[in-house]
């Protein structure tokens, strides 16, 4: 492709974990904006201003180790000290939340692919434009998939962290659906997963045991968990997990996978027709070229806010974070990873929502997705 390179070249980047407890979904995230990287830059670059110039991008990243003040450090020196043009957020709602402000205090837009709580949006910043749906979305739609499959089930038992507002908004979201629904018992546990001991803290109620269980936690005691089904009680008929949208999920819990319902952002073949970016056989292919290995719906998730972030600066003409916001604000356009459209006030996504999968012999696979998908 021809084109007019500009002096100046675009740096984006971001405080991802690539350790710690968030190094799987991070190392994903990185993956994924280095895949946006070289889509940039094979197509031309970003054009940045009239004459019909283009810039390449570069792509900085800085390892968080998961922890709050490793990200808030990070992101302060992407900002005052390499002055980057491009600010991605980091992974998981808790880390989100600590660098908003950050961001806020900068002026510059935090472009927020990996934290999903609603929490986020609740807080007046001007800066957030999100990408992935809200975590009370996560599982809204598994009571009803639950009337359909098992039309006499009624008790519905969700074991929830306490840890930051991600697995509470989650929490809060089902609740309300399987209150629509209709459902008999709907038990909120706050606990701590980590610790937790299915086999006693799941017992007989004076009301009757769960006939099904939600697991919102860290992915680590997720599975640990779930790995230890064997001893939930006898009555449970159905059991999910935010972790199970994962497929590195059914390779850590093996044959414990069996009927696990999870929640994905993604899932390939559901996005629908691509209007800007790279197509879903793209990036399967490169994915795969590059990584050995097939995306997880975290990879494509900042890939696909990248290119959100690309057509944002074509609409606005440089890199006004302003401008940014603006075009961002108006936008209505489906990527690989399905539809981006955000609300206007609080840069909340409304236009993404999630799907439902189930594992069945080893393979996960959508079982409930929301009407008009």
């Amino acid at each position: 492709m021809s084109w007019k390179a500009a002096e100046h070249m675009i740096l984006a980047g971001a405080s991802l974990s690539l350790t710690g407890r968030f190094a799987l979904q991070g190392r994903q995230v990185q993956r994924g904006l280095s895949l946006w990287e070289t889509w940039v830059n094979e197509t031309g670059g970003l054009p940045v201003g009239s004459g019909g110039s283009r810039s390449r991008v570069s792509l900085r990243i800085y390892d968080d180790r998961s922890r709050i003040a490793d990200a808030q450090a990070n992101v302060l020196r992407l900002l005052t000290k390499d002055r980057l043009d491009l600010l991605f957020g980091p992974y998981s709602s808790v880390l989100t939340l600590a660098v908003a402000p950050i961001a806020e205090a900068h002026g510059k837009i935090l472009w927020n692919h990996g934290g999903s709580s609603d929490e986020i949006f609740a807080r007046g910043w001007r800066v957030l434009i999100g990408g992935s749906a809200p975590a009370s979305a996560y599982f809204a739609g598994f009571p009803g998939w639950l009337r359909g499959e098992e039309p006499g089930l009624e008790r519905l038992t969700v074991l929830y962290s306490q840890r930051g507002t991600f697995a509470g908004q989650i929490a809060r979201g089902l609740a309300e659906a399987a209150e629509r629904e209709g459902f008999r018992q709907v038990a909120l546990v706050p606990c701590d997963l980590s610790a937790i001991d299915p086999s006693t803290s799941l017992g007989e109620r004076s009301d009757g045991a769960p006939q099904a269980i939600v697991l919102v936690g860290s992915y680590q005691d997720e599975v640990r968990v779930i790995r230890e089904r064997g001893v939930l009680p006898s009555g449970v008929r159905r059991i999910a997990a935010v972790s199970a949208g994962l497929t590195a999920f059914g390779e850590a819990v093996g044959v414990h996978s069996e009927g696990v319902i999870g929640a994905c952002q993604w899932e390939p073949g559901r996005g629908g027709a691509v209007q800007t970016g790279p197509d879903e056989a793209w990036v399967l292919s490169r994915f795969h070229q590059a990584f050995s290995e097939e995306p997880e719906y975290p990879a494509v998730q900042a890939l696909a806010l990248g290119v959100v972030a690309a057509e944002c600066v074509h609409r606005a003409d440089g890199l006004r974070d302003e401008a940014l916001r603006e075009a961002a604000a108006g936008l209505d356009v489906t990527t690989c990873f399905g539809r981006f459209r955000i609300d206007r006030e609080t840069g909340g996504q409304i236009g993404h929502q999630p799907v439902l999968v189930e594992w069945r012999g080893g393979r996960k696979r959508v079982v409930w997705q929301p009407a008009g998908r």
